[in-house]
């Protein structure tokens, strides 16, 4: 099952760096599904220093074939491993770890060629969980107050309304 877009929007929002990758070598897994290991040079700087600009970087894509239709539902968002093996350049967003880069979202972007501009943009709104869009990201209680408030009024007018035409009805 996949997760809910404000969630892979959360993560995008929350990694360290947002940048484009040139791709030097991809090594797929020995077996699909997996995860591929892509090498190669930082390009462009979305978030991040842009001194990074050069730096090689390495990190795991998970790859799985279309065909592989017995795959449980997760929250994972696959790439085809033949479009990456093929993709000169990856958006990705990236995170400090162990000393090198982990992919922390997942939600990559194969171009053709870089960009100067991101092609993958999430904002705070984008992020909210649906509750929150209510409350402007802060929860309320008294919202849910009114709420309920409000609904309660309503069915007891309801409710007095079918006891006033039943009593009309059976007289």
């Amino acid at each position: 099952m996949a997760l809910p877009s404000y969630r892979y929007a959360r993560v995008a929002l929350d990694a360290e760096l947002h940048v484009q990758v040139s791709v030097d070598h991809v090594e797929l897994p020995p077996s699909i599904p997996g995860e591929a290991v892509v090498s190669g040079r930082i390009a462009r700087v979305f978030r991040g220093s842009p001194s990074l600009c050069s730096t090689p970087v390495s990190f795991k894509v998970p790859v799985c074939d279309e065909r592989d239709h017995g795959m449980p539902p997760s929250g994972i968002l696959w790439t085809h491993p033949a479009r990456l093996t093929k993709a000169p350049v990856i958006e990705v967003f990236l995170d400090a770890h162990d000393g090198g880069f982990r992919n922390a979202s997942y939600d990559n972007r194969l171009l053709p060629a870089l960009t100067d501009t991101p092609t993958r943009v999430y904002t705070e709104e984008m992020a909210r969980a649906p509750v929150q869009h209510r409350t402007a990201g802060r929860y309320d209680p008294r919202q849910e107050r009114r709420e309920f408030l409000l609904y309660g009024a309503l069915s007891i007018l309801a409710l007095g309304a079918l006891c006033w035409a039943l009593v009309r009805w059976s007289s």
